[in-house]
C-alpha cells in the first residue's frame, strides 16, 4: 500500500464541492481560515482529536513553512492512527511556587476504524499522560443519515461553543466544556449545506458513572461561510442538588491574513438550597498569518463570576507567536497576563514555551 499522498490530492479536496469536505481544523482560527467545517479535519464531527485523511494532508502541506513527502495515517484500508504530544515550559517573573515549571501538557493517542465504506466509525481517543491513562473519547458513529447526518453513542466531548486548545480560558473552564469533561450518552446531528446542527443527551457526570436520574442536554448550531461563521450553543444539566444552565453565541470572520473570532456565554447555577449564581464569560481572539507557517495570536478573556457582586471581574490576556517549521511540529511562545480580584493569590503573569508533535 502506498502511504504517500501528493499535494495534488489536497488541492483536489479543496476544489471539491463543500458537501464532500465540509464535514476544518481546530484550533477554531484554522477552521475560519479554511472556510470549512470541523468534520473536514477531525473524526469527531464537532472537532478535536484525531485528524481525518484530509486533515492529515492539510496539517502536512498547508500549515508548515516547509513541507515534505506526505505520510498517511492509515495502517490498513480501514484502520488509522494518530497522536498529539505537547510539552510546556513556563516561568513567572514574580516570587511564586512554582516559579518555573517543566512538563507534558497533553499526550493523546487516537485509533479510528472506518467500516462499511466510511459509514460506520469506531473511535478511541486515549489519554496516556501526564498523570494517568484514561479514555477521553470512545464511541461508535454512523454517517449515512439524511441531511448528511450522523449519530454516535459512547463517551465524547460535548458539542458546545468554540473548542479552543486552551482549557484555562473562561469560556471553557467556567462553562464546564473542556477536554477533561467528556460525557457518556448519545449525539445526533445534521450538516446540510452551510448548516451544522448537533444535539447530545448525556449523563451530565463529566464522564463518570451515572449517580442520579437527571440528564444533560447540549446543543450547538452553526452557519459556515467561506469567510465567516456564526453560531449558538445551549446546555442544561440536572444534577443531584442543582441545575446548571449555559447559553452562548460565537462567531468569527476571516479577512486576508487576519482572523477574528469570539464567544460570549451566560452561566447560571440554580441550587435546590441556597442562592442562584449568574456569571458571564467572554472571549476574543485575533490571529495574523505573518507568513506561511508563522501565526501571531492575541486573546482576551473576560469573566464576571457573580453578576450580583461588585468589582470582581477578571481578565486573562495572552499574546505570542506559534510556528509550524516543518510537518508534524508546532512551536509556540506566549505571555499570559491575569488581572484578578485584589485578594486573589498566585501567578498573575507567566511566560510559556510549547513544543507540539502531532500526526
Amino acid at each position: 500500500m502506498d502511504t504517500r499522498v501528493t499535494l495534488a490530492t489536497l488541492l483536489a479536496l479543496l476544489a471539491a464541492p463543500a458537501t464532500s469536505v465540509a464535514s476544518a481544523a481546530r484550533e477554531p482560527y484554522l477552521a475560519l481560515r479554511t472556510g470549512l467545517k470541523c468534520s473536514a479535519c477531525h473524526t469527531n464531527v464537532t472537532g478535536g482529536g484525531n485528524r481525518t485523511r484530509f486533515g492529515n494532508i492539510y496539517a502536512q502541506t498547508a500549515l508548515p513553512r516547509q513541507g515534505g513527502t506526505v505520510l498517511s495515517k492509515a495502517l490498513t484500508d480501514y484502520l488509522s492512527i494518530g497522536w498529539d504530544l505537547r510539552a510546556e515550559a513556563s516561568a513567572t517573573f514574580r516570587e511564586s511556587t512554582p516559579r518555573t515549571s517543566l512538563g507534558i501538557d497533553v499526550a493523546q493517542v487516537y485509533l479510528a476504524a472506518r467500516l462499511l465504506n466510511d459509514r460506520i466509525t469506531l473511535y478511541i481517543d486515549e489519554t496516556v499522560g501526564p498523570d494517568r491513562a484514561t479514555s477521553r473519547e470512545a464511541f461508535a458513529m454512523v454517517r449515512w443519515l439524511p441531511g448528511n447526518g450522523y449519530a454516535k453513542v459512547g463517551k465524547f466531548l460535548l458539542p458546545y461553543g468554540l473548542r479552543l486548545q486552551d482549557d484555562a480560558e473562561f469560556i471553557r473552564a467556567r462553562t464546564g466544556f473542556t477536554y477533561f469533561t467528556p460525557d457518556q450518552g448519545v449525539e445526533v446531528g445534521l450538516e446540510p449545506g452551510p448548516l451544522s446542527l448537533s444535539l447530545a443527551l448525556t449523563n451530565g457526570e463529566a464522564g463518570a458513572a451515572e449517580s442520579n436520574s437527571g440528564k444533560q442536554i447540549t446543543s450547538r448550531a452553526e452557519l459556515v461561510f467561506r469567510r465567516g461563521r456564526i453560531g449558538a450553543s445551549a446546555s442544561q444539566n440536572y444534577r443531584i442538588d442543582s441545575r446548571h444552565d449555559v447559553v452562548g453565541a460565537f462567531g468569527g470572520v476571516s479577512v486576508g491574513p487576519l482572523v477574528l473570532l469570539g464567544e460570549v456565554d451566560y452561566i447560571r447555577d440554580n441550587p435546590d438550597a441556597g442562592s442562584e449564581l449568574e456569571q458571564i464569560a467572554a472571549y476574543a481572539e485575533v490571529d495574523w498569518l505573518v507568513s506561511r507557517g508563522v501565526n501571531l495570536k492575541i486573546t482576551y478573556g473576560y469573566l464576571d463570576p457573580d453578576l450580583d457582586g461588585v468589582d470582581n471581574q477578571r481578565i486573562r490576556a495572552r499574546f505570542g507567536v506559534e510556528a509550524f517549521p516543518v510537518q508534524f511540529i508546532r512551536l509556540a511562545a506566549f505571555y499570559t497576563l491575569l488581572d484578578d480580584i485584589p485578594q486573589a493569590t498566585g501567578d498573575r503573569d507567566r511566560v510559556s514555551l510549547e513544543a507540539h508533535v502531532h500526526f
